[in-house]
């Protein structure tokens, strides 16, 4: 086996046990640790998916966007909406995952619907347009009484530490091996200079489309 090779192995051993580690460790917690403590804890792994999602749009793609939390909702809705509606009697271990990705697809879809007009704009008027859509979806929430409308939706289920910290450490080794590929190059490249990336032939609107609709899946996840 060449260097390159053994490189491969060592990072595939380093991600599996990164995304194995949380079980034992969220046992080892969930016998030890304060429910609240428990708990600002799953809100730290959310929030490190939120942050890395938001990182490929705003970070290496370099649009200012401000419709994130608006792409959390849609996912936080969905998924709670799936689980109460669509697999109400399915166990946990299940209805959790089938959710979470719910809701991340459905957050993704906006994403495309969003981002296919609203990414030929730049700057300050991308910023505007991503701000009123995160109003949108604010406003239509609130006058939906399917998800609760202004009282809010909850569910008798949560996401434990293992469950979280899994999909967080998914998150952020998806988003590397994204940016750091050869066509993820594309992202920096349009940050420090879009018009120069469009002449030397990359289609600056398909890319950006393409960093929104994944940074949009991940915050939906981080919401549901």
């Amino acid at each position: 086996m060449g260097r390159t090779g053994r490189q491969v192995l060592r990072r595939n051993v380093v991600l599996l046990a990164a995304l194995v580690a949380p079980w034992p460790l969220g046992a080892i917690l969930d016998a030890s640790v304060n429910e609240y403590y428990l708990q600002i804890l799953g809100y730290i792994g959310i929030n490190i998916i939120l942050a890395v999602s938001l990182n490929l749009i705003n970070g290496f793609t370099g649009q200012f966007s401000l419709g994130h939390a608006g792409f959390m909702a849609v996912g936080a809705y969905a998924g709670a909406a799936a689980s109460t509606y669509a697999w109400p009697g399915l166990a946990p271990a299940f209805a959790l995952p089938l959710s979470v990705t719910a809701g991340g697809i459905l957050a993704a879809a906006t994403g495309l619907l969003v981002g296919a007009p609203t990414l030929r704009l730049r700057g300050d008027y991308l910023a505007i347009a991503t701000l009123g859509f995160g109003e949108i979806i604010r406003v239509v929430i609130l006058n939906n009484e399917a998800v609760g409308g202004a009282r809010g939706f909850s569910v008798a289920a949560t996401a434990g530490f293992a469950s979280v910290y899994t999909a967080a450490v998914l998150c952020v080794a998806t988003m590397w091996r994204l940016v750091y590929s050869p066509k993820g190059r594309a992202f920096v490249a349009i940050r420090e200079d879009e018009t120069a990336a469009a002449a030397m032939g990359i289609n600056t609107t398909r890319f950006k489309i393409v960093s929104f609709v994944i940074g949009a899946f991940w915050a939906g996840v981080a919401g549901a």
